[in-house]
């Protein structure tokens, strides 16, 4: 686990790789609030770009399937997009990690994204963003418990820089 890695709620059992450290055997099921609390402190630790996608536990992933799943990406200044859907979202690729602030916080339904079919949000708030992924699990999927849900982390990638020696031997950018 590395140190931008979300760490998992102590109750928490993630079964998805990248997810923090596996359970050491089975614990006592997490209820709902539980798995708020873990998405607060996990976003909390994400660095920009990072991306958590949160979905079914141990079923197989088909294409043509419906899939109910919630995808989180930290944007600049502590901005967190929160994307809804029942088919796979891929992370996005945006133009920009800014949001103006007459965005942030309001419900987009618009096809900004070709693959999150319930809408898009824009939020400073971990609270707010992780009561819209426990509530889409809980009373709109009916997921009986976070239990079976798995997750996915992806950390952003960083390409190496170039040094002064590189550039002046043609190797690099100007």
């Amino acid at each position: 686990m590395t140190e931008h890695q979300p760490d998992h709620h102590p109750e928490y059992r993630h079964e998805q790789p990248g997810c923090g450290h596996p359970a050491r055997g089975r614990r006592s099921p997490v209820d709902w609030e539980g798995m708020e609390r873990w998405l607060v402190d996990s976003m909390g630790v994400m660095p920009r770009s990072a991306v958590l996608d949160i979905g079914p536990s141990g079923s197989p992933i088909d294409d043509g399937a419906d899939v109910d799943c919630a995808q989180i990406q930290v944007l600049g200044a502590r901005t967190y997009l929160v994307r809804l859907s029942t088919t796979l979202m891929a992370p996005p690729l945006l133009t920009s990690d800014t949001v103006w602030r007459s965005s942030l916080d309001r419900w987009f339904y618009a096809d900004t994204f070709d693959d999150c079919t319930h809408g898009f949000l824009m939020s400073r708030s971990r609270r707010r963003i992780a009561e819209i992924v426990v509530t889409w699990f809980r009373d709109r999927c009916r997921f009986a418990t976070p239990d079976d849900l798995g997750c996915h982390y992806q950390r952003p990638v960083t390409l190496p820089r170039a040094t002064s020696a590189d550039r002046a031997d043609g190797q690099g950018y100007p």
